[in-house]
């Protein structure tokens, strides 16, 4: 007598509850109640005829016979993914996610030279960047990450590596010079932790005044328009305030830079390298990341 064999629904309930530990957490991410997730695993369960999960009072534990499915469910959606990614061959569209100033500033307006040459292709963007994405369960292609994380599961291509200069408005230097601006203005943070600004007290310590006040926002965006608006100096990556930089919205007051060992990479399941869409989209970014992307700047 034949087994039925379980469904993509119960075998994803699984793998989600397996990584997250919790079926609450796995709900969450399913967009389902903690209840209907316990009841999905309970079926899968039943349907295999092996207990998956210990049930304790604070925690779950995968038995193993659960371990030993993980690996199998994986593959199992990850081929019924790569079956959809051929099946949308023709005329397919990348999604991906980034931080938001990086896509605003960087990606988006490059896009157009992309639609030139591939007009066929389209490229969706998501901003959700403080959490990355399930490559198996959303319908997320790609994820252009900032850090110092490497990401030896997955395909990773370097775009460039952040150097931070301080820079503020023309409006700020006028009548007086840039040595006393970066020692009586407001120092502009781009992240409640400051962190930046106390690395450069670190690299240059007489560079500011003692007693600098601090103007702090939690997005980069934020900190680059308020230092436009004649706000205070900030610390900006060179690359994303680029076109401030050349047409003079924005004046280097320093010659110092920090490196900081954050980078911004493409990342990807190896699996997206085969589509149709994201390998002319690869092919383009690996051009644009190819050229310095500082040359005009230096």
């Amino acid at each position: 007598m034949s087994r039925q064999l379980p469904s993509i629904e119960l075998l994803q309930a699984f793998l989600t509850v397996a990584k997250t530990g919790n079926f609450g957490q796995a709900g969450e991410q399913l967009n389902l109640s903690q209840s209907a997730v316990s009841r999905q695993v309970a079926q899968l369960e039943a349907r295999l005829e092996h207990r998956l999960f210990e049930r304790h009072t604070r925690k779950i534990v995968l038995t193993a016979e659960g371990q030993s499915l993980v690996p199998v469910a994986e593959q199992v959606i990850g081929l019924l993914s790569d079956a959809s990614h051929m099946l949308a061959a023709v005329g397919r569209s990348v999604s991906l996610r980034a931080h938001p100033t990086m896509a605003a500033r960087w990606l988006i307006p490059r896009l157009t030279a992309f639609y030139r040459l591939h007009p066929h292709v389209t490229v969706s963007v998501d901003t959700v960047y403080h959490r990355f994405p399930d490559f198996a369960f959303e319908s997320i292609d790609a994820m252009i990450a900032y850090g110092t994380a490497t990401w030896p599961d997955f395909e990773a291509l370097d775009l460039w590596e952040e150097e931070l200069v301080p820079m503020c408005s023309p409006v700020l230097l006028e009548g007086t010079t840039a040595e006393e601006v970066l020692k009586t203005a407001r120092l502009v943070d781009s992240s409640m932790d400051r962190l930046d600004w106390r690395r450069w007290e670190e690299y240059y310590p007489d560079s500011n005044g003692p007693d600098n006040a601090h103007l702090t926002f939690d997005t980069l965006e934020s900190a680059i328009v308020a230092v436009k608006c004649g706000q205070g100096v900030a610390l900006v990556d060179t690359v994303l305030a680029r076109d401030e930089l050349l047409t003079g919205q924005l004046i280097r007051v320093h010659s110092g830079s920090i490196i900081t060992g954050g980078r911004y990479t493409l990342v990807y399941p190896k699996r997206v390298k085969r589509s149709s869409g994201f390998c002319e989209f690869l092919e383009w970014l690996e051009q644009e990341a190819s050229a310095n992307p500082r040359a005009l700047l230096q």
